[in-house]
C-alpha cells in the first residue's frame, strides 16, 4: 500500500497548501488553458498561420524545459518565494509583450521569454518547496493541483471576456494583475518554510541518493521516458483539443479548456483519496490507461457528447500525471539531491514535451485530420503507462 501511516495534516500544511493552490492556479491556469484563447485571438488578429503558432508552442516548452537548469540553481541559493516572485513579474512582462505581437517572429520570442519565466513561478520550484517542507507531502500537493485545474476553469473564461470587453490589451491587464497579486504577491507571503523546528529545508544527509548514483538504475530512465511521453502526449492533447472541437464545429473557444480544467480537477481530488489507500505506481498506470481512452474517443470526434468525453478522460489525466510523476521521484529517490533529481526529469520531460504539438499538428497535416495521428498519441499513452509500472518505491537505508 501506499501509506501505511498518514502523515499528519498541519496548520502550516493547510496554509501553504491553500496558497500553493492559488499560486499554481494563477500561473499554470494561465499558461495551459488561457494561453491558448489569448493566442487564437492573436493569429486571428495578425494572420499568422496556424503551423507558426504550433511551431512557437514547442518552442515555448523547449525553452521551459532549459530554464529548469537556471531554476534549480536559484532553489539551491535563494529562498523560493524570490524565485517564484521573479518570475511572476518576469512572465507579467511578458504577458504584456505577447498580447504586443505583430508577426511570427514576435510570437516566438515572446512565448520563448514566458516559458522562461514561467518556469520560476511553475510547478517545479513549487513542488520542490512543499516536498521537502511539508509533512504531509501527498495531501498539500493534490491540493495545489486541484487549484492549479480549478484555476484554469476560472482563466479560460477571464481571458475571453477580456478580449470581448477590451480586445487583446484587455486580456493583457487581466493576465498582469494575475501574476503580480495571484503569484508574485501570495509566492512572497505564503511560500515560507513552516514554524516547526522538526522540519528544515536540508533533508537528513541518508535520506535518497544523488543524481548521479539514481542515473545508475533503470527504474530512473523508466520514470523520465515515461513521464516524457505521458507529458508529450497530454501538452498536445490540450494544445490541440480547441481545433479538435473547432474542425466538428462544436462549442466555443473557452470551452475545450475548460472541460478539460474541470476534469483535471475532479481528477486530482479522486487522486488525493486514492492514494491514502493505492500506490502512486498503480496511480500512473490508471492514468495512462485514461488517457488512452480519452485520444480514441477523440479521435473519433464529430459530436457533442463524444468530444465532451474524450476532453473529460483527457483532463483527469492531466490533473493526475503532473502529481504521480512528482509523488514517484521522491519515492524511488528520496530527498537527498531532490532538487537535481527532479529539475532533469523536469528538464528531458520538457524537452519531449516541446515537440508534442509540433509533431501532432505535423501528422495531422499529412494525415489530412486528426483521426490517426491522435489514435497514434493514444497508443504513446499506453507505452508511458508500461514505463511508470516500472517504478518501485524506494527502501530507506536503516540507521
Amino acid at each position: 500500500m501506499h501509506t501505511a501511516q498518514q502523515p499528519t495534516w498541519t496548520r502550516s500544511d493547510r496554509r501553504l497548501a491553500a496558497a500553493t493552490a492559488v499560486l499554481l492556479g494563477t500561473s499554470m491556469g494561465i499558461l495551459s488553458y488561457g494561453q491558448p484563447v489569448l493566442l487564437k485571438a492573436i493569429i486571428e488578429a495578425r494572420s499568422i498561420p496556424t503551423t507558426r503558432l504550433d511551431l512557437a508552442a514547442s518552442l515555448q516548452c523547449l525553452v521551459n524545459a532549459l530554464a529548469a537548469a537556471v531554476v534549480v540553481v536559484l532553489c539551491r541559493r535563494m529562498p523560493a518565494r524570490h524565485v517564484a516572485a521573479g518570475g511572476a513579474l518576469a512572465c507579467a512582462v511578458a504577458a504584456v509583450l505577447l498580447a504586443s505581437t505583430r508577426n511570427a517572429w514576435q510570437l516566438y520570442l515572446t512565448m520563448s521569454l514566458l516559458g522562461i519565466a514561467i518556469a520560476g513561478c511553475g510547478t517545479l520550484v513549487v513542488s520542490t518547496f512543499v516536498i521537502k517542507t511539508a509533512h504531509n507531502r501527498d495531501r498539500v500537493l493534490s491540493v495545489a493541483f486541484i487549484g492549479s485545474s480549478a484555476g484554469g476553469m476560472i482563466w479560460a473564461p477571464i481571458v475571453s471576456w477580456g478580449l470581448t470587453a477590451g480586445g487583446l490589451a484587455g486580456a493583457a491587464v487581466l493576465l498582469v494583475l494575475g501574476f503580480t497579486l495571484l503569484v508574485a504577491l501570495n509566492a512572497l507571503l505564503f511560500l515560507r518554510l513552516p514554524p516547526h523546528p522538526s522540519v528544515t529545508e536540508a533533508p537528513p544527509a541518508d535520506d535518497g541518493v544523488t543524481l548521479r548514483q539514481a542515473a545508475r538504475t533503470a527504474g530512473f530512465w523508466a520514470l523520465l521516458l515515461g513521464s516524457t511521453l505521458l507529458t508529450l502526449t497530454q501538452l498536445a492533447g490540450v494544445y490541440h483539443v480547441l481545433f479538435i472541437w473547432q474542425d466538428s464545429d462544436i462549442g466555443t473557444p473557452a470551452m475545450p479548456g475548460a472541460v478539460v480544467a474541470a476534469f483535471a480537477g475532479i481528477g486530482r481530488v479522486a487522486a488525493e483519496l486514492l492514494l491514502r489507500s493505492l500506490s502512486t505506481v498503480y496511480l500512473a498506470g490508471v492514468t495512462c490507461a485514461l488517457q488512452t481512452a480519452g485520444f480514441v474517443l477523440l479521435a473519433q470526434g464529430g459530436t457533442m457528447p463524444v468530444l465532451f468525453l474524450g476532453s473529460a478522460l483527457l483532463g483527469i489525466a492531466v490533473g493526475n500525471s503532473s502529481l504521480v510523476v512528482l509523488l514517484l521521484t521522491p519515492e524511488a529517490f528520496g530527498l537527498r539531491d531532490i532538487e537535481r533529481i527532479a529539475g532533469t526529469i523536469y528538464l528531458w520531460t520538457g524537452i519531449g514535451a516541446s515537440c508534442g504539438a509540433i509533431v501532432l499538428g505535423l501528422l495531422r497535416h499529412e494525415a489530412g485530420g486528426y483521426r490517426l495521428p491522435v489514435l497514434f498519441f493514444a497508443l504513446l499513452s499506453l507505452l508511458a503507462g508500461v514505463l511508470l509500472s516500472q517504478c518501485r518505491r524506494r527502501t530507506p537505508a536503516k540507521p
